[in-house]
């Protein structure tokens, strides 16, 4: 696995932070450059339209000035009538503004033939003017080519006497090629750089006028707009004007100190926002690590992980403690070591055999150096490292086994566990001294199996006890005694009766758990009455010790009949246990049966038995049977709830005494209580008191269902010891079912008894712990919704409400039962004027339940 290396989320954060701040700087200059240059460009087209109408309007009035001067020369012209060839001497003498005026020179064409030209016309041309004059149009401007291609701006006008006669034409000409005044106003009127005029009449495009500033050159770049140019003139004009422009390095320039300005700004604050977060989040995150883990973290975010921090603790510690019991409870020495043997761990059995291992730096420093060899094999890996070591001074045989294995730190451990084998071993010397055989050949091979068997036992994972092993030798030694004994009385039972005997008599002797092994054994094999001998109970006998007693996961015992063939299939492990392979031949031998080794560890018998008849004692249960179950500790749940249900009675299941008598329930009778319990025997008797003081006899439908054989049985319940089977539970509901059963909601004090609603289970506990002291038949339901069914037997009861109930409710009972009394111990909205209250607080203590025992004993 790749190793992981760690980072840092401080400078995570702050190169995350920088580059999105960065990012978030570079769009917003992008914005501003793009908002300056669109502004720019709008600003430029805004400017473009507002000079081209400067320009355009300068045009106008231009050629407005010069048809007014048109005017004042047609008029002069039309009042005085001036000798002909003094016209222009006299028009100059008395018009000195047309030296300065809009027209650069006119022509006078009279009707009599003659022509007059203004002198100021060779300035411009040396070209004819009367091919020009064809193409004026009256009161309208023209552009019209002279020969020389220069172009020129014509306006004709009549001359009118005052008879109204037309007497000529006035034509007035504006030169537009090297026209200082008319460009300079064009070019004036709104500061343009340049300005061009062109014609596009006629599908080609004709440059009528062309100027610029002298200082355009070199000063930057020109841009031009083109629009129609809407005047006088009879010609399509196209206006264009130019305007000089900054360089976008120039807008670059005028903006760049903002964008620097915005960028200092982020840059502050971005080191502010760093120094908030180191302050206010990652300050506070290192000095967590000098917080009691009492005290919970001052951020909601952080929260799950203590708590996961917390559980995963909890669950260490939790584990250690188990792993501590269990290494206290196996009765084994333990010893833990590191790689160079120094003692990591050490149980108190291991201390006891070792007292100097306190004071030892390593583990050669205690043990025996015959034992040295082999610890250091076990540090090198090798498997299956096992050796003895013999305590002189406390008498002790102890078996070691070494296993290696790798520890936190990644190297090699060591592990060793001693089991005391002083009491197996001095019994297997004793064995060696049995004889159970009477044939002299057969004594060597029984001996061998015995002392397997005591090997195989010695080898098992679960301890064995000193008084077990001795119950054990007994069994065998009685098996033993039967085989060789030639006495053939026969008792007849039921087949059933004989298994709960020898089930219950191997585990009397034994003090094995019954729960060990599964008797499956059905109702109809269990009646059938047989001819039991000697050799029939023996191999009974054998076949538990050897189901109770084996290492397999599946401990059980199949029977089956058909007729007076009777087949068992037992899971057995003979491979490593021939003395009951020894014990069970010779005792089908005598039975003249037969055996048959089946797949996955089954070992199947099969033996007839003569006299076979039905039990007629024994009836079927009736299906309206009410059975109240407390389970208790026992293990066994599932075997005993399927013969239940064969049975087709109904049961009501409890989880322990208390909820027995807490639990509401709508039963109105239990015909049988069933008390099971595997080592909390003190409930089940106390349990089976309490319904007697409670019921006021003896015998009740009791039936007692235990694991392990009980120290003492109350002689007045049914008491089932052994394994279960469908005969014996049978015949147990049977035998109580024909008693008076139990009424859980009649008690033996009417004028005394209360009813206590709601709560939760604690609070049920503290009270039924409490209520026990008083001499008051208490009766517990989860709400009132059944009511009538329990206070038909409490018509004075005193209803205890420990939770709100509805008004209503209360009310209609109040009318059903009128001698019933409400009491609360707490106050809801709408709570009945027939509830008295007496409020209490939780959680409820003694004295608070003391104090309302007196006021509710007071009350009634």
């Amino acid at each position: 696995m790749a190793e992981v290396v760690p980072i840092s989320l401080r400078h995570r954060l702050q190169s995350k932070a920088f580059a999105l701040l960065s990012v978030i700087f570079a769009c917003m200059c992008l914005i501003v450059f793009y908002l300056v240059v669109v502004l720019h460009q709008s600003f430029l087209e805004n400017n473009f339209v507002s000079r081209h109408k400067s320009v355009e309007q300068a045009f106008n009035n231009y050629l407005d000035r010069a048809e007014d001067e048109m005017r004042l020369i047609t008029q002069d012209l039309s009042l005085n009538n001036y000798t002909s060839g003094r016209e222009l001497d006299l028009l100059f003498s008395h018009h000195d503004a047309l030296f300065f005026g809009e027209l650069d020179f006119f022509y006078i064409e009279w009707s009599h033939g003659q022509h007059t030209m203004d002198p100021r016309a060779r300035l411009f041309t040396q070209a004819q003017f009367r091919p020009l004059l064809q193409k004026g149009l009256i009161n309208k401007w023209v552009t019209v080519t002279t020969e020389d291609n220069l172009v020129f701006l014509m306006y004709k006008k009549k001359i009118v006497s005052d008879e109204q006669r037309n007497i000529g034409f006035l034509y007035g000409f504006i030169s537009l090629k090297e026209n200082v005044t008319f460009a300079s106003a064009l070019l004036s009127s709104d500061q343009v750089a340049a300005v061009r005029i062109s014609d596009k009449s006629g599908g080609t495009t004709q440059v009528l006028l062309e100027e610029n500033k002298m200082d355009l050159e070199g000063t930057g770049k020109v841009l031009f707009s083109s629009w129609p140019l809407m005047s006088s003139v009879q010609a399509d004009l196209e206006l264009e004007v130019g305007q000089k422009t900054r360089a976008l390095s120039g807008l670059v320039m005028k903006v760049l100190p903002f964008v620097l300005g915005v960028g200092f700004v982020m840059l502050v604050f971005y080191f502010l926002l760093m120094y908030q977060i180191r302050r206010y989040v990652f300050v506070p995150i290192e000095q967590m690590a000098y917080r009691s883990n009492k005290y919970l973290l001052p951020y909601k975010e952080l929260l799950p992980l203590q708590q996961r921090a917390e559980a995963d603790k909890t669950f260490i510690e939790s584990k250690e403690q188990r792993f501590q019991l269990l290494t206290e409870s196996v009765h084994c020495a333990i010893i833990f070591c590191n790689e160079v043997t120094e003692i990591e761990a050490i149980n108190a059995e291991a201390r006891e055999l070792f007292p100097d291992a306190t004071k030892a730096r390593t583990i050669f420093d205690f043990m025996p150096i015959s034992c040295h060899q082999n610890i250091q094999a076990a540090l090198k890996g090798e498997v299956g490292v096992k050796f003895d070591i013999t305590s002189e001074d406390q008498r002790r045989i102890y078996k070691w086994q070494a296993h290696s294995f790798v520890n936190e730190s990644g190297y090699q451990g060591l592990l060793l566990i001693g089991r005391d084998m002083t009491k197996e071993i001095s019994l297997i010397w004793q064995l060696e001294q049995l004889q159970p055989l009477s044939v002299a050949a057969e004594k060597r091979v029984n001996t061998e199996a015995m002392l397997s068997e005591l090997t195989y036992l010695s080898r098992l994972p679960q301890h064995i006890t000193a008084a077990q092993l001795r119950g054990w030798i007994a069994l065998l030694t009685s098996v033993l005694d039967e085989i060789g004994n030639v006495d053939e009385e026969v008792t007849y039972l039921p087949f059933g009766e004989l298994l709960a005997q020898e089930s219950a008599h191997v585990v009397k002797v034994m003090g094995i758990e019954a729960n060990r092994m599964l008797l499956d054994c059905p109702l109809e094999v269990g009646v059938q009455v047989v001819a039991v001998n000697t050799y029939l109970r023996s191999l009974m006998r054998v076949l538990f010790m050897m189901v109770m007693s084996n290492d397999m996961e599946e401990r059980r015992l199949s029977i089956k009949s058909r007729g007076s063939d009777f087949e068992l299939v037992v899971m057995h492990d003979m491979a490593s246990r021939p003395l009951f392979f020894w014990m069970i031949k010779a005792l089908l031998d005598s039975l003249e049966g037969e055996k048959k080794v089946l797949r996955h560890n089954a070992l199947q018998l099969n033996f007839r038995l003569e006299e076979i008849e039905t039990a007629d004692d024994l009836t079927a249960l009736s299906n309206k049977l009410c059975v109240a179950w407390v389970v208790n500790d026992y293990p066994n749940v599932s075997m005993v709830q399927e013969s239940l249900a064969k049975f087709g009675v109904s049961v009501e299941k409890y989880a322990s005494t208390d909820s027995f008598f807490t639990q509401a329930s709508e039963v109105t009778k239990f015909d049988v209580v069933l008390i099971s319990c595997d080592q909390d025997m003190d409930s089940q008797r106390n349990m089976t008191e309490a319904l007697k003081l409670k019921y006021q006899r003896d015998k009740l439908p009791i039936i007692w269902l235990n694991s392990i054989f009980p120290k003492c049985v109350d002689p007045d319940v049914f008491s089932l010891v052994g394994c279960p089977s469908d005969y014996v539970l049978h015949k147990a509901l049977l035998g109580a079912s024909q008693l008076e059963g139990i009424m859980p909601i009649l008690s033996n004090n009417q004028t005394n008894s209360w009813v206590i609603v709601g709560g939760s289970r604690v609070s049920k506990a503290i009270w039924h712990a409490e209520l026990e002291t008083y001499d008051l038949g208490v009766q517990w339901l989860a709400d009132l919704s059944n009511y009538s069914a329990m206070l038909s037997y409490h018509p004075q009861a005193s209803l205890v409400l420990l939770e709100p109930q509805p008004g209503l409710l209360l009310q209609a009972i109040q009318t059903s039962f009128p001698d019933v009394r409400f009491f609360s111990v707490q106050r809801w909205d709408e709570m009945p004027d027939n509830v008295a209250i007496f409020e209490m607080k939780q959680p409820y203590s003694g004295e608070q339940i003391r104090r309302f025992t007196e006021y509710v004993t007071q009350e009634v």
